[in-house]
């Protein structure tokens, strides 16, 4: 049998690093490439008006949607990170990703990175039955909301 010296164990262990290393950066590439394409569910109802009390930020988690309802609408901000797609956590003066530090502030606005850019916002209209529904597949601007009649 095949005597193993310090040399062998020495190259073989930093081969396995390299691998490992290799297979996590081609994890991470994967995953800034997939999730675009296998997002479900671009439109979603998320309830009555009512559901959400006025001056909250409600997060949706199985869509990855905060619920903005203020005296003159309802928003629809994304809670993901726009760093490396972490789901944000609410903070007492905005939003606080977990995962890397970046923070937004009640507009989604970046306060500090390593994230690159604003959180988006969605379309918030009306669907049969008197429910709100989000379209994801709409952006708009903070100051597009649905607004009460």
């Amino acid at each position: 049998m095949d005597k193993i010296t310090r040399r062998r164990f020495l190259s073989r262990a930093a081969l396995g690093c390299a691998i490992g290393a290799g297979g996590l950066a081609l994890a991470g590439v994967i995953r800034e490439i997939i999730p675009p394409f296998t997002r479900t569910n671009k439109k979603f109802t998320i309830g009555n008006l009512y559901d959400y009390p006025v001056n909250t930020f409600t997060l949706l988690p199985k869509h990855k949607v905060f619920i903005l309802r203020d005296h003159e609408g309802v928003r629809a901000m994304s809670a993901v990170c726009t760093h490396l797609g972490c789901t944000l956590k609410r903070a007492e003066d905005g939003f606080l990703c977990p995962c890397h530090g970046s923070k937004f502030d009640q507009k989604g606005k970046v306060l500090s990175g390593p994230a690159p850019s604003s959180l988006a916002f969605y379309r918030v209209d009306s669907a049969p039955g008197g429910q709100l529904r989000v379209n994801m597949d709409q952006h708009v601007s903070y100051e597009e909301k649905f607004e009460m009649s």
